[in-house]
């Protein structure tokens, strides 16, 4: 039972998508993007529509990031209103909450009268509820605001920030000037942070898990007050050190390094290889309406497939001999089989690089979870007397009707 409701309530969503996708392909094709009278605008629109329809077709059979790769380089050409949210659709439905929202959010303040604004709303609603808002104040303008190393822009930042759950570092710099603040974002809430840029501070690479000021981060840093220099008073050893007094954890490290690495390699080559068969199939169908203009064949021709002009299907004018005719097909069947190849290359190599991240994420989490359980040192008992508690980490499942995973829990 619990199945077949969640499946009604995703032909529901695909229903309500399907409308929209058509909506915005029928505008854009008729006129939204219609084609400018100068010719170096010309190319570009042609291919910004052929995306398009690309993106269209992969959300239709449910490929989600392809559809999302379509759309961004549809819009990257033409940044359209109507790209824009088949964009931020296709990204929600991928499980890229933060950029769907932002997509999203984007939308509406562009478009607040446009007829699709309600389905933008809607969409936003479902990907905010899966992200942290966030709102940085600074206490300076024209500071730069970084997430994680990233960019996102100068204060005062006018539009809020999306995170996926997790430990994010917002950091502001501006001169001599600068300030940290590690946020635990968490799917569904809105948060404020207020950055007091201060000279001469260095925001450091690793911070405790705890607020700014903690007791448990100050004894971590400088050790408990009147203990000996070198002496451990039970606070335990930090990351690294722990790391280099077990070999088994610097195995684990180097496996979730390697794993990470080698995925966002496969990635990279991943998204080169769909890159290479969009530009194949833009020659195929170039191609193919040369040959239509010139009444060679059927203007409801198709290039590939089983029914295609690669496999002979097709009606050729009737002055073409057969042997012109042998050799148009051997030039669409080779052209079709290398978009195929491509196409297929760049799917194993993407399934490679989720298998890796797998087994990058699982080497990490397992890591974490055991420096946190062992936050004495690696099996040093702490110190007689002593009022730091001892880390711990555990590991409990979410289960409710939108969300399915574990939750990790970490505290020293």
């Amino acid at each position: 039972m619990l199945l077949l409701i969640r499946f009604r309530r995703v032909a529901a969503r695909s229903n309500v998508m399907r409308m929209v996708l058509a909506v915005c392909l029928a505008a854009s094709l008729g006129g939204l993007w219609a084609r400018p009278s100068h010719a170096q605008g010309d190319g570009e629109t042609e291919v910004a529509r052929q995306r398009f329809r690309e993106g269209v077709a992969h959300y239709d059979h449910q490929d989600y990031e392809k559809a999302r790769l379509a759309f961004l380089q549809a819009y990257l050409l033409k940044p359209h209103p109507a790209v824009l949210l088949n964009l931020a659709q296709s990204e929600l439905r991928a499980g890229r909450h933060a950029e769907a929202a932002e997509n999203f959010a984007k939308y509406i303040r562009e478009n607040p009268t446009a007829a699709a604004v309600d389905h933008a709303k809607t969409g936003f609603e479902e990907a905010r509820q899966k992200v942290t808002e966030l709102n940085v104040q600074v206490n300076a303008t024209g500071a730069t605001v970084s997430i994680d190393g990233a960019d996102v822009g100068r204060s005062p930042l006018p539009n809020s920030v999306y995170l996926m759950p997790g430990r994010h570092s917002v950091v502001a710099r501006k001169g001599e000037a600068s300030a940290e603040k590690v946020l635990d974002a968490v799917a569904g809430r809105r948060e404020y942070i207020a950055l007091e840029m201060r000279e001469g501070y260095t925001p450091s690479p690793l911070l405790p898990a705890g607020s700014e000021g903690s007791t448990s981060g100050q004894l971590a840093a400088s050790g408990a007050a009147g203990s000996t220099p070198g002496a451990d008073a039970g606070t335990g050893k930090n990351f690294f050190s722990w790391i280099g007094s077990s070999p088994a954890a610097f195995a684990t490290v180097t496996v979730a390094g390697l794993a990470l690495g080698t995925s966002a390699v496969l990635a990279g080559f991943a998204s080169n290889r769909y890159a290479a068969a969009n530009d194949a199939r833009s020659q195929i169908m170039g191609a193919l309406q040369q040959y239509v203009n010139a009444d060679v064949v059927a203007s409801d021709t198709v290039p590939c497939g089983p029914s295609g002009l690669a496999n002979g299907v097709a009606s050729f004018d009737s002055s073409y001999s057969a042997a012109q005719q042998a050799v148009v097909v051997g030039q669409f069947k080779n052209a079709c089989d290398l978009f195929t190849e491509r196409s297929d290359s760049g799917d194993r190599l993407k399934t490679l690089s989720l298998v890796s991240l797998g087994v990058g994420a699982f080497a990490t989490i397992g890591t974490i979870v055991w420096y946190f359980s062992d936050s004495d040192g690696g099996g040093g008992g702490s110190a007689e007397g002593s009022t730091t508690p001892r880390g711990s980490a555990s590991v409990s499942p979410i289960l409710s009707p939108d969300t399915q995973g574990l939750m990790l829990n970490l505290a020293f």
